[in-house]
């Protein structure tokens, strides 16, 4: 779609509407808000672009002297009766602006059960993420769509499974480390160093800001069992949401507490299992039932929770919901640890992993980096990783 190019700008009512030549429908703005988002070299450092207009001088009851049209309508200026003052705002802007109030949309998602997803999973090589930020944005959106993807041919070290993490970002420390490699040794208080089976969850519901994303690497395996489990956690809710309001309700307003206890450390936080944004749309998964920390309810309400507690567990063990995979050495796992809720089976023999945490904000960084830069058909940016 072309640029959007403006045709009109009028006062109405005290607001500023303005049309567009190539974009239905207008738009109305404040006219402080249009002065404090001036893009006017003095108002709005051509660099950093953060604002350098003085907010709280502005007076409170400023009017447009002139509107006028610039550059073919991919800007509009504005003189200010009150001062003289000058103010230019690109079209691009105020058409974004219109149409998101300035948040971002929720991003381009695919829900998946075992029947939908088949056995055929978002995958592409290691080559191929690392030889380009186009590969890499390629497989960052599989990610974002699905909630997870897989890396082959990556090798089975832990140094090459840390260089495919930092193409993304820096690697998160936790209590457990940067990077982490553990095997069935009980080196921390945490099932997870242990063989036995563990259930759908996500981790560090213990943690105020758990992490966003993790990645696996097997780099090791001898014995069997041992498969990795992967749910689609906004599938489960919004399954929920549509066929159990109350639940949904429950499960997305009652604030679960959790905590991690041992190895010289208290970590507390609560979070709802389902987590929304303002707009009522999915944002967070927050489920680990091994580490809840004791919370009472009023008795009415605590029936409630641990109903709605119920109906979710059934869900994400219902096998209908589920997919499996071996991780096997030479395929790295990365996946959004605020949707897909992962599990393993029990094995026997001895199997030798590495990960790593990576924050969500600087996952989603690197998203839109890689994309402005595709955006403006920056080959040079895209050229290598």
């Amino acid at each position: 779609m072309h640029e959007p190019l403006l045709k009109d700008a009028q006062l109405l009512a005290e607001e500023v509407e303005i049309s567009w030549r190539n974009r239905p429908g207008s738009a109305r703005f404040a006219p402080f808000w249009l002065r404090d988002h001036c893009h006017a070299r003095e108002s709005l450092h051509p660099e950093t672009l953060q604002r350098q207009v003085d907010t709280f001088s502005i007076p409170v009851d400023i009017v447009p002297e002139k509107l006028e049209i610039l550059e073919g309508g991919r800007a509009l200026q504005i003189t200010w009766r009150q001062d003289g003052v000058l103010s230019r705002l690109p079209a691009a802007f105020l058409w974004r602006l219109a149409t998101t109030d300035g948040r971002e949309p929720s991003p381009p998602r695919q829900l998946w059960d075992r029947a939908s997803m088949g056995e055929q999973f978002p995958t592409m090589s290691h080559a191929d993420i690392l030889a380009s930020d186009a590969g890499l944005l390629r497989w960052l959106s599989l990610v974002e769509r699905y909630g997870f993807a897989l890396a082959t041919g990556t090798p089975a070290t832990i140094e090459a499974t840390k260089t495919l993490a930092t193409r993304i970002g820096y690697v998160r420390e936790t209590i457990f480390g940067g990077m982490w490699d553990f095997t069935a040794n009980l080196a921390f208080k945490d099932t997870a160093y242990t063989s036995a089976a563990i259930g759908p969850h996500t981790d560090g519901t213990y943690s105020i800001d758990s992490p966003g994303f993790q990645m696996f690497h097997c780099l090791k395996f001898d014995g069997t069992g041992g498969e990795s489990t992967l749910v689609d956690g906004f599938r489960i809710a919004e399954h929920i949401r549509a066929t159990d309001p109350a639940a949904f309700e429950v499960l997305s307003t009652v604030r679960v507490p959790a905590h991690y206890l041992g190895d010289g450390v208290h970590l507390a936080a609560e979070h709802p299992i389902i987590g929304l944004d303002p707009a009522g749309a999915l944002r967070q998964i927050a489920y680990n039932n091994y580490d809840r920390a004791p919370f009472r309810l009023q008795t009415p309400r605590m029936r409630e929770f641990y109903r709605a507690l119920g109906l979710f567990h059934r869900l994400i063990n219902d096998p209908a919901y589920e997919i499996t995979m071996r991780l096997a050495p030479g395929t790295a796992l990365l996946f959004d640890n605020w949707r897909t809720l992962h599990g393993r089976r029990a094995y026997q023999g001895q199997r030798w992993l590495c990960g790593a945490y990576l924050n969500k904000e600087d996952f989603d960084s690197k998203l839109r980096v890689l994309r402005a830069a595709a955006d403006l058909g920056n080959e040079a940016l895209l050229a290598t990783g």
